[in-house]
């Protein structure tokens, strides 16, 4: 049987009290790298069996509080299997009634044109975004949706994992 000292009972709870400020600091630290303050939405869309068919019109549906001010990205996440070097898309971006906001076919470059060479984040798997709508006001609060159409020579693009969208307040 031992016998606890005064200073082996303070030693004990000065450990446990350092052990408690590291893990609250530590937490602390976390809650302020992950905050994103500038996200106000984001989503994506997996693509069964990393396949991007021509009838999958992915719909993200979203609420807008605040309506001034604010950048709405394209996310597509492919592989070196993604058949082109880049991918053009159709979005309609919609209010609740249905009513089309804004629509344009915007162009993806995915690879480089002469090496090959892949754009985007990632090592077999690429993350690319691109600002669609700069500074866009949604014209009330409310319910929004956004589809995307892919509009390629092919009915079914390999290699494309995902499609998403991403709206930020503008800086």
């Amino acid at each position: 049987m031992a016998i606890e000292t005064r200073k082996d009972v303070f030693q004990t709870k000065k450990l446990a009290m350092n052990k408690s400020q590291v893990t609250l600091l530590g937490l602390l630290i976390l809650l302020i790298v992950g905050c994103d303050t500038e996200r106000v939405y984001e989503s994506d869309y997996n693509f069964e069996g990393q396949s991007w068919h021509m009838d999958t019109i992915p719909s993200f549906e979203f609420t807008i509080d605040e309506v001034a001010n604010n950048d709405v990205l394209l996310k597509i996440r492919n592989s070196l299997d993604f058949p082109f070097r880049n991918c053009y898309m159709t979005y309609y971006l919609e209010d609740t009634a249905g009513n089309v906001l804004s629509s344009d076919l915007v162009n993806f470059k995915l690879f480089d044109e002469t090496t090959g060479k892949p754009f985007g984040k990632g090592n077999t798997v690429f993350q690319h975004s691109e600002t669609i709508l700069s500074g866009y006001d949604f014209p009330a609060s409310g319910t929004y949706r956004l589809r995307i159409a892919q509009y390629m020579r092919k009915t079914t693009l390999g290699g494309a994992y995902s499609i998403g969208v991403r709206i930020e307040v503008s800086n």
